[in-house]
């Protein structure tokens, strides 16, 4: 049954994901279910070539112990295997373990042991020696490498490539399937999504069949498009990521997706180019980062040309406006428009190879006004929407054509969804596609989900015509415009390590980076700098001396060690002065108020982000 049939996320009530592979199997059964670059060619496989591979896995972990509710966990770049690794276990009845490829070994030693994973799945060498140095390796009964080039020479004995795991197994996909098909049950968990919190530790947030199936059934209500064509989407985030498993996973089980997997992630500008996705969606950073592209391309073209474009912006400032005025551009601008997106705009989304996206959005972080409006005046119909990991999918969306920027839009248009907002601000959700609880963490569960609702931490205001804006944040969490959310006190944590710092703010909301404000302990570094013969006397002097600097560079280069890649710490200020009550930036008990921390410094914040990128796409839009 296909996405056209669930008008509702209530109907799924009792559907399992084994279930609707099934049946895309008899249905679908030689059509393409997704494709995979290798050595510069792609390669397509079918429905039926999918399930015969998803079987055959699935029975190969069975043979080699792994039961119903076991967890294995997978860990590599973006690929189709990381694909069938996810379907396989989740149709032998397990509980899949999604891991960052990009993570510390620290981290993977935690994932492992809190989620008590006993099978793992790595993308490649890289990620093997990551796991062989998390401390857990030789808990797991198998540890499967993924990459088909991949050769085992020596190693421990638990290592085995996918090749010589699964070469010996036989098996009927279709009596398999039908087996795990009366098995299953939609309240079943099939997987642990880690999932940054603000003690420091990550939360696992669990998920059904339900939860999964219902978040990406979510999304299929954006737009009748989606439910109606046949689509393309190139899957380029890590695919532990939220949106990234919904577009490989699951939303191809509801609607005509064809997921493309690139060589690697790295390359995935170069694949978007390619593949020319009718679908897409992902975090504000990439938009941010094709439009500098375009831009680029613009500032470096011909006078005649940079003539041509200035015009075509002008005119599609006043179709934007006029439709953004709730009404139709008069047909003359709308004549113009149409050869200016044929003449000037179309070639420059070649640039990036958006020229047949009809189906786009952005979701994760915050999506900065004036990028979106660029987008929009280029011509292409950019949307805002809001999620979370522990919703799976979406609960606002923007519905309006060409929808002014600066809102995330209204209420799923689904009753079995419901969005309220508490007198303090805060939004609550609850819908079929909620996480069930965080992993071995029953207090943050209660504390995240109360009589069905999840309260989603994010305070909100809603106008006289219902679209909701996000204010605040009341949980200390950082959204990067790159999408991920990472814990600063986790972060903190790992800075204040150093006997050299006594306090540490991590900023980097809607930013492409974390930084840091570094408050020093006044006593051991002034003792450390009359050490190495330098005269200082007061606090405010620390912030100016160049040794000091680079002191604290490399203590801060001791926690990026520990942390993953996307929680390091790029740059940093010391701060002039302690912080403390009397100035507004600590309360009596010395904790942290980040927002008058915010404002006190917000000069010296500004000077550890490069901004020129943002600079140059609010130049672009302004008449």
């Amino acid at each position: 049954m296909s996405a056209e049939g669930f008008a509702s996320g209530a109907q799924l009530a009792d559907v399992t994901i084994p279930q609707l592979l099934s049946r895309r199997r008899v249905e679908l059964s030689d059509e393409i279910a997704f494709k995979q670059k290798r050595r510069g060619e792609w390669i397509a496989t079918t429905w039926k070539q999918y399930s015969d591979e998803v079987a055959k896995l699935a029975a190969t972990l069975q043979k080699a112990g792994f039961e119903r509710g076991d967890r294995a966990a997978i860990m590599g770049d973006v690929s189709q295997e990381w694909l069938l690794a996810d379907m396989a276990i989740i149709c032998a009845g397990g509980i899949m373990v999604g891991v960052y490829f990009t993570s510390s070994a620290e981290e993977v030693g935690y994932y492992l042991g809190d989620s008590g994973t006993s099978f793992m799945f790595v993308g490649s060498e890289l990620q093997l020696g990551t796991v062989l140095a998390s401390g857990h390796a030789d808990q797991l009964k198998k540890i499967i490498v993924l990459d088909p080039a991949w050769k085992k020479a020596g190693g421990p004995a638990n290592v085995v490539s996918l090749h010589d795991f699964w070469s010996e197994t036989s098996v009927d996909a279709d009596i398999l399937l039908q087996e795990q098909v009366a098995k299953a049950k939609a309240s079943d968990l099939t997987s642990i999504g880690y999932t940054s919190g603000t003690t420091g530790f990550p939360k696992g947030a669990m998920l059904t069949h339900l939860s999964l199936l219902a978040g990406a059934h979510s999304v299929t209500l954006f737009t009748s498009k989606l439910r109606s064509d046949v689509h393309r989407v190139v899957v380029h985030l890590p695919m532990s990521h939220t949106v990234a498993r919904a577009q490989a996973t699951t939303l191809p089980l509801l609607i005509r997706l064809v997921p493309y997997f690139g060589e690697n992630s790295a390359e995935f500008a170069q694949t978007v180019k390619e593949v020319k996705p009718t679908y897409f969606m992902a975090p504000p950073r990439f938009f941010q980062r094709y439009a500098t592209q375009i831009l680029s391309k613009v500032h470096s073209g011909s006078e005649k040309q940079k003539q041509d474009y200035q015009l075509a912006m002008t005119i599609a400032r006043k179709a934007l406006d006029d439709r953004q005025a709730g009404g139709v551009p008069e047909p003359f601008i709308s004549g113009l428009f149409a050869v200016c997106q044929q003449q000037v705009f179309r070639p420059l989304l070649c640039e990036v190879g958006f020229e047949e996206l009809t189906v786009t959005y952005t979701s994760s972080a915050a999506m900065p006004p004036e990028l979106m409006s660029l987008w929009q005046l280029w011509g292409l119909q950019l949307k805002e929407c809001y999620g979370q990991t522990e919703l799976v999918g979406a609960n606002l969306v923007q519905m309006a054509e060409w929808p002014e920027a600066g809102t995330v839009g209204v209420p799923l248009r689904d009753p079995a969804w419901e969005t309220a907002v508490l007198e303090d601000g805060e939004m609550i959700v609850r819908g079929p596609g909620l996480f069930v609880g965080y992993w071995n963490k029953p207090e943050e569960t209660k504390s995240a989900l109360r009589d069905g609702w999840l309260y989603t931490g994010d305070i909100v205001d809603v106008d006289s015509t219902g679209l909701f804006r996000l204010v605040d944040r009341k949980k200390e969490i950082i959204n990067t415009s790159n999408g991920k959310s990472i814990s600063p006190t986790q972060i903190e944590n790992e800075l204040r390590r150093s006997p050299f710092i006594s306090e540490a703010a991590v900023l980097g909301e809607g930013k492409k980076y974390l930084t840091a404000l570094i408050e020093v302990n006044a006593t051991a570094t002034m003792d450390w700098a009359r050490s190495h013969g330098l005269r200082i006397d007061r606090y405010s002097e620390l912030a100016n001396s160049e040794i000091v600097v680079r002191m604290i560079e490399a203590e801060i280069g001791k926690a990026n060690g520990r942390l993953a890649r996307a929680e390091q710490i790029k740059a940093f200020r010391i701060l002039p002065e302690e912080l403390s009550p009397e100035n507004g930036t600590m309360t009596p008990t010395r904790k942290k108020r980040r927002k008058q921390i915010m404002e006190r410094y917000r000069s010296l914040i500004d000077t550890l982000y490069d901004e020129s990128e943002e600079n140059l796409v609010k130049a672009e839009i302004r008449p």
